[in-house]
């Protein structure tokens, strides 16, 4: 049995106006526990604490949306789903029309680890994707200057024009100009996807790597190694 709900939270903290809500029906679903209560949303993350995908701040405990069991906060789902709108509200996660909720309590420890598994295949999985798509880009540039170059050396290998028996200073010159400004350019593109590559690592390395780690402190550890070969 679920804990009674302070007073305090039977209400919005504020978040949003909310000036068409029928603030006693809202007591009486969150008291009935059919709404998440409306505590003050933390703007630091603890592991006891979920964080709403709308406003980004931390609960105890969230709205889930019937259709895809996204977590929501009461004032984002208040917001959302208003009372005076006569169009059918759409699910901000997975636009299912009709967008509903439900109050689960707060999650259990097997529950949130549940979910930090799955966040961490679809970190994963945008991880693989964007290392391939470096990859086929690196192929790309690479059969490009192979090409590239396979092309100048079929133009400096061609006989000049006839000029008298000798061939022109000029010619000579732009031939030179144009295989030296090939290999230039081949440097060049291949020093920017270097740095694209290094690009990437550093925001795996400094963005998600910390965030799913802080995670597996407190609900398990998670094997990453295979990402930091990856990297």
């Amino acid at each position: 049995r679920r804990p009674p709900v302070d007073e305090r939270y039977t209400a919005p903290q504020g978040l949003y106006p909310h000036p068409d809500i029928d603030l006693k029906k809202l007591r009486r679903l969150i008291l009935e526990a059919k709404l998440a209560p409306c505590h003050p949303g933390a703007d630091d993350p603890r592991p006891d604490l979920d964080e709403c995908p709308i406003c980004f701040l931390f609960y105890p405990s969230l709205n889930r949306s019937k259709c895809c069991a996204k977590g929501i906060c009461t004032e984002c789902f208040l917001q959302m789903k208003s009372p005076t709108s006569c169009r059918p509200t759409q699910c901000p996660y997975c636009k299912m029309l009709n967008y509903a909720v439900e109050y689960r309590g707060v999650k259990t420890k097997e529950e949130k680890g549940v979910e930090q598994i799955e966040e961490q295949r679809v970190i994963e999985a945008q991880i693989r994707m964007r290392h391939q798509e470096l990859q086929d880009d690196a192929e790309r540039l690479k059969n490009k200057q192979v090409a590239a170059s396979t092309d100048e050396v079929a133009i400096a290998r061609v006989e000049p024009c006839d000029t008298g028996g000798t061939s022109t200073p000029a010619a000579s010159d732009a031939q030179g100009n144009d295989a030296v400004s090939g290999q230039v350019q081949h440097s060049e593109l291949l020093l920017k996807n270097a740095e694209r590559l290094r690009q990437l690592r550093y925001v795996m390395v400094n963005h998600f790597l910390p965030s799913i780690l802080l995670k597996s402190r407190d609900y398990g550890c998670i094997n990453l190694l295979w990402i930091a070969c990856a990297l």
